[in-house]
């Protein structure tokens, strides 16, 4: 293993596979590697991988093959993996899973069980609790609460015995707009203050924009990394995606002429492309 970078997340190699006659290959040949400390979002359509990525990272599955490394800890030699889910692992998922006889309080409470005194397990579970700004919410139940109160009852809960990292399969799924992009705007001020890393699975362009860095993936394989930017830089990798984007980064005056963009006009946007995706443009002879 790599002992030149803090990695939080290695793996190598990493292939699972489901299936006894035609084979599904959910992962192939996976080489990941994040950073403690990283925000990091992993999209891709269904099917691509994801979830059963984050499964595997977070010892919920076994990989058919290959090695994960999670904060230096091998995970073929973990006998305890409860255990170590417990201390290492916090996790959020679409449906919060909050028990619905318990209070937003008691449910934050509940990793702790078996851990900690009961009087420690209940200040650390309001502590957590006015973090994520639900201090005025702790005694209500969940169905007291709006879905994105849900979730941040969820997040507090995936925090409860310190972790180091936190898996969120499809967070913000079934919130709205605005409730996703507050429990965003949550976990980047956690990961800013608290030294938490986060991955995120999402299928959710808005909410991957909302990390420091996308792992793209396809049919199981990793296909594409792309660290975020501004919203300028964001906005025009997509649009240089498209088919016109395409054609102004070539410079093809023939095809634009026959949309009516004239030389000037399209030297004009290539400008822009150069000032903030300078890297990212190929070259051409003019």
């Amino acid at each position: 293993m790599s002992t030149e970078t803090k990695w939080i997340i290695e793996t190598q190699d990493l292939n699972r596979v489901y299936g006894d006659g035609e084979q599904i290959h959910a992962l192939d040949q996976v080489n990941l590697h994040i950073s403690a400390g990283e925000l990091v979002a992993v999209m891709g359509p269904s099917g691509s991988g994801k979830s059963t990525l984050l499964n595997v990272i977070g010892a919920l599955d076994r990989p058919t093959s290959g090695k994960v490394y999670i904060d230096g800890q091998d995970l073929a030699k973990i006998r305890n993996k409860d255990k170590f889910r417990a201390r290492t692992v916090g996790f959020v998922f679409q449906l919060h899973n909050l028990l619905p006889t318990l209070s937003a309080l008691e449910n934050v409470e509940v990793p702790m069980m078996g851990h900690i005194a009961p009087w420690a397990r209940r200040k650390r579970a309001k502590e957590l609790l006015e973090l994520v700004g639900l201090a005025a919410r702790m005694k209500h139940l969940p169905s007291q609460l709006s879905g994105g109160q849900r979730q941040r009852v969820a997040v507090a809960r995936a925090l409860a015995n310190n972790p180091p990292l936190v898996l969120a399969d499809e967070p913000t799924g079934n919130l709205d707009t605005s409730a996703g992009n507050d429990l965003m705007s949550l976990l980047h001020e956690l990961n800013r203050s608290q030294g938490t890393t986060f991955v995120v699975v999402t299928h959710d362009l808005n909410v991957a924009r909302q990390t420091r860095r996308v792992v793209v993936m396809a049919d199981g394989k990793i296909v594409r990394e792309d660290c975020i930017g501004s919203p300028i830089e964001e906005d025009l990798k997509v649009w240089s995606n498209s088919e016109l984007g395409r054609r102004v980064i070539e410079k093809d005056i023939d095809s634009l002429s026959a949309l009516g963009i004239s030389r000037e006009q399209m030297e004009s946007i290539h400008e822009i492309f150069d000032q903030n995706l300078s890297e990212s443009l190929p070259e051409h002879d003019d």
